[in-house]
């Protein structure tokens, strides 16, 4: 995630090409002209003792010669130098450097260097890097690339040079175009956070075969995806598949769980990749998920039916005003309906009449045209006029035109048509629907992803002498807990074993639910859920989800291993059993991030029509732990060991704890009892409401990335929120910004004094060096406090802004100051 020395690599003013040459064939030669055919407009420095010129630029015969630092460094040379090169560029003062070939073995040493140096490294065994934007083509790639909006990151050359062919053919370009290769140091997490806050960017594609660390790859992509549609496609889904890549321990049902998990959206092959690249370049964005079909035969409409049922997509349902002006339009034999059948022999005319109609309509957001070969439609002539009637439409860009032109020959110029005018297109019925209901599942995960989850019905009581009884258990040389055990222990997190007498149920009315916990070598501990088998297979029988869990997790995870039919086949489940389950997941949950002495973990339970949960079978296995149990875990989980009760000058007793998900409501609650002034002065604006997505945002929080505590009392019996602080640090954890607000009403308490030094300790012990914060010239009070507390004030007459500024030592600094 640090993001130190990219700007040096992304967008370098100097660059040398250490091994350039004159020879052609040579990986020096390309990369020289390579960047002299881009256009690069700085400094391109050739460093190769037998040379006085490559390619006509003035040569350098060492590293110590260039007469400027170089900001990147591309090194073309033989490997067994590579580690020596690295010490001169960093004598020099070089910040980034792209590694075109080394094998395995160096992968330390090199590595070893540029950590020393404090030197970024793309790859080894990188194609580099192209950015269109800056006219640099830093790569092998002798193909031009136009400029675009999605950004391109890819670990295999194969991939990357099948991509960039494909898209010159289709005219379809790229803000950035970064080949990882073994990715040693610069990985796709540092990537992201580059790419989430890039002004050229819009989408960004990735395609990946292995990851080097998860949680820093889930933390990155979570946190991009929420400002911009991240695409993955990964390789490997079967056993075979994944041995061939190096990553055969993960199966492919934890790779969709995570992907999922961090907001993306997953393509499952090289065709569906290709639809990918030609939906984030020139679809618009659209919230609706409902597709209006326009097609001159039966038969393509009904190929796309088909592909929009399979991905539970839905057709539009149109107004009575949009249908009644079709009906003026169309001929009497032609019904309304959707998909809209024109015949065979629709004119060029009567689809630009009724697109237009479409477009006209406040519910049409996406409109698909079919087009196939027809002599009453020349298909180019029909393309250039729908072109233009669409980019030429006053609500264009409230609209998503989708176009499918059938055939080859007779549509390669319609369709180069469409892509010239950057409206998106495809050759088939079935890829078309599939690259909308791309857009449709990447808005369906950010929605899943921000719902606010209910609060377990039953809080777990017995968290730490579960923990201490399983310790025990270890030390004792204990495998296994089984029976009445594992029931006791289960009983500590919530789940209370029903009465045996339910056993007389008839075999009929219950059915059979396994729930397994294991460890994935890459994401951690993960959870499954299916109906128990003979031939137990992950993939085949369960869905899986990464821990932890919340309600609104677990429901979404049960509803998927209903509509994939991996649970609940013999009858509809009711919703209390279905939140019964939920709940148990969430527990299970909880009980395996507080205990990582648990290793696995198998429950059989019985779901009945009108009976609760039956657990009939299950065990827990049991092995020796050592070291920070948070750190098994893809997702940080929620940080208890902050929770701290404190006395306010009142008397009254507050519990300071970081905030979660399920605070939405009461957050809501709290921002209600804060004056408009208070809240001016938080947020230096005037904000009439929060939306839910406003209130996701600050609970549904990343605790690998930021922290906010809030202050909690019992107001008539329920838990109120009085005060809540907020840090968010940069990529590199070396910077956080802070803020505080307390109710408006509390202010004599104490407080916010206290809720500032938690969070200072917090920032502190987090490794932080800086802790900033800006507030307004009449704000005294907290002006004040933060003088209090050691921060530095400067006032800003210009901005009109008081800059806070509070440098962080380390707990042993601090002590022997």
């Amino acid at each position: 995630m640090s993001q130190l020395g990219l700007e040096a690599l992304l967008k370098p003013k100097s660059i040398a090409v250490i091994g350039a040459s004159q020879k052609v064939g040579r990986a020096g030669h390309l990369m020289m002209k390579n960047l002299l055919a881009g256009g690069f407009s700085g400094a391109i420095l050739p460093v190769n003792p037998n040379y006085s010129a490559v390619c006509g630029v003035m040569a350098y015969p060492s590293i110590s010669a260039l007469p400027v630092v170089p900001d990147l460094a591309i090194l073309c040379t033989h490997a067994r130098h590579l580690a020596q090169l690295l010490d001169d560029l960093g004598e020099k003062g070089c910040r980034s450097c792209i590694i075109l070939s080394a094998s395995k073995e160096h992968f330390t040493a090199l590595l070893a260097r540029v950590s020393r140096w404090n030197m970024r490294l793309l790859g080894p065994n990188s194609l580099g890097l192209i950015a269109p934007h800056q006219e640099l083509n830093a790569s092998f790639s002798p193909v031009p690339v136009a400029r675009g909006n999605v950004a391109f990151i890819a670990q295999s050359t194969a991939v990357a040079n099948t991509i960039l062919d494909w898209a010159q053919q289709r005219k379809i370009g790229f803000s950035w175009f970064i080949a990882l290769g073994d990715g040693v140091d610069i990985d796709s997490d540092d990537l992201l956070d580059f790419l989430a806050r890039d002004t050229k960017t819009h989408a960004i594609l990735i395609a990946l075969e292995h990851l080097n660390d998860a949680r820093r790859f889930v933390s990155a992509a979570r946190s991009a995806s929420r400002n911009k549609p991240i695409v993955m496609f990964k390789s490997g889904r079967s056993r075979a598949a994944r041995l061939l890549v190096g990553s055969e321990e993960t199966f492919d049902g934890t790779w969709d769980a995570a992907i999922q998990r961090a907001g993306m959206l997953r393509v499952y092959d090289s065709h569906e990749l290709f639809s990918a690249v030609e939906s984030l370049s020139h679809m618009r964005h659209f919230k609706g998920e409902s597709l209006f079909i326009v097609s001159n035969g039966v038969a393509p409409a009904a190929l796309a039916l088909d592909v929009l049922e399979e991905r539970q997509g839905t057709l539009l349902q149109l107004s009575p005003s949009t249908a009644l002006r079709l009906r003026e339009r169309l001929p009497d034999n032609i019904p309304v309906t959707n998909p809209l059948d024109l015949k065979d022999d629709a004119t060029t005319q009567l689809y630009l009449d009724v697109t237009a109609i479409l477009l006209d309509s406040p519910e049409a957001e996406a409109i698909m045209v079919i087009h196939a070969p027809s002599a009453v439609s020349p298909a180019s002539a029909c393309a250039e006029q729908l072109a233009k009637l669409y980019t030429q439409h006053p609500r264009a860009k409230y609209k998503t035109l989708l176009t499918n032109w059938c055939g080859e020959y007779s549509s390669l110029g319609a369709r180069a048509i469409f892509s010239q005018a950057r409206i998106p297109t495809w050759r088939t019925p079935e890829g078309t629907v599939t690259a909308f209901m791309h857009r449709v599942a990447y808005h369906r995960n950010q929605k899943q992803l921000r719902e606010t989850p209910a609060r377990l019905a039953v809080q777990p009581l017995g968290r730490t002498d579960v923990r201490k009884y399983l310790q025990q258990q270890v030390v004792s040389g204990s495998s296994w807990i089984r029976g009445t055990d594992l029931n006791r222990v289960l009983a500590g997190y919530g789940f209370l074993q029903p009465e045996r007498a339910i056993e007389g149920v008839q075999e009929q009315d219950r059915q059979r639910i396994r729930i397994v916990v294991q460890l994935d070598p890459l994401f951690g501990p993960i959870i499954l859920v299916g109906e128990p088998s003979e031939m137990w297979h992950e993939d085949r029988h369960a869905v899986t989800s990464l821990l932890p869990l919340n309600m609104a997790l677990a429901n979404h995870l049960i509803a998927q291993g209903i509509q994939q039919q991996k649970m609940f086949r013999r009858w509809k489940i009711r919703s209390e059993a279905i939140y019964q389950l939920s709940q148990l997941l969430v527990q299970l949950s909880d009980l395996i991030i507080d205990c990582p002495e648990i290793s696995t973990c198998q429950l059989d339970l019985f779901v009945g029509k009108q009976t609760p949960l039956l657990l009939i079978d299950g065990q827990l296995s049991l092995q020796p732990f050592v070291g920070d149990s948070e750190d098994r875990l893809a997702i940080r989980p929620y940080p208890q060991k902050y929770e701290q009760w404190v006395s306010l000058k009142d008397g009254q007793q507050a519990l300071f704890r970081p905030i979660l998900p399920e605070d939405e409501p009461q957050l809501l609650a709290f921002i209600g009892q804060v004056t408009k002034e208070d809240l001016y002065y938080r947020y230096f604006s005037e904000i009439n409401e929060f939306t839910h997505d406003d209130l996701a945002n600050m609970t549904q929080i990343d605790y690998d990335r930021e922290m906010a505590f809030v202050a909690v009392i019992q107001e008539n019996g329920i838990d109120t929120i009085i005060g809540v602080t907020r840090a968010i640090s940069d990529s590199d954890n070396i910077d956080a910004e802070f803020s505080i607000l307390v109710r408006s009403d509390l202010k004599r308490l104490g407080l916010g004094k206290m809720l500032l030094e938690k969070m200072i300790s917090y920032t502190r012990d987090h490794g932080l060096k800086q802790l900033n914060g800006i507030t307004m010239p009449n704000n005294t009070g907290m002006i004040a406090l933060a003088k209090q507390l050691g921060f530095r004030c400067k006032n800003s007459v210009e901005d009109g802004i008081v800059s806070l500024r509070l440098a962080l030592e380390s707990p042993i600094e601090n002590s022997h100051s």
